[in-house]
């Protein structure tokens, strides 16, 4: 026998997404993989686009002179402006992608949602003789 600990929150809702996801884990477990996966990307290239960020506002508060002139700023800002297109099609493509994962997901709900009912319903019925 195998047992698989579950951290119950009080709420029915709350235990009902963590079953979700151990419902999704069991039965579709590359779809479970690929909302992590996902979720990671979207966590990379958000850290990326920061560092971008920082990096272009170092450069220009470092610089003294003509901005124009800077050829070494010019090439920075054109790389920042490459890398956060790119960027930003890859958070749109990632966003795409967890809205397809939310709608599979959300086949296995009802499981979920048995489970924590029943949970639920356990925990109220040794209330009944107090």
């Amino acid at each position: 026998a195998k047992t698989t600990l579950i951290d119950f929150t009080v709420t029915i809702k709350g235990l009902e997404e963590q079953l979700l996801g151990k419902v999704i884990g069991r039965e579709q477990k590359a779809l479970e993989e690929q909302l992590t996966q996902v979720l990671e990307e979207v966590n990379s290239n958000t850290k990326s686009l920061m560092q971008l960020d920082a990096s272009l506002l170092e450069r220009l508060t470092s610089n003294s002179g003509d901005l124009l002139e800077d050829e070494e700023l010019i090439a920075v800002l054109a790389n920042t402006k490459a890398k956060a297109a790119e960027v930003n099609t890859k958070l749109i493509a990632a966003d795409e992608t967890r809205s397809n994962i939310a709608e599979k997901r959300e086949q296995f709900r009802p499981a979920a949602t048995r489970g924590s009912v029943l949970y639920f319903s356990i925990v109220e019925m040794s209330l009944v003789n107090v």
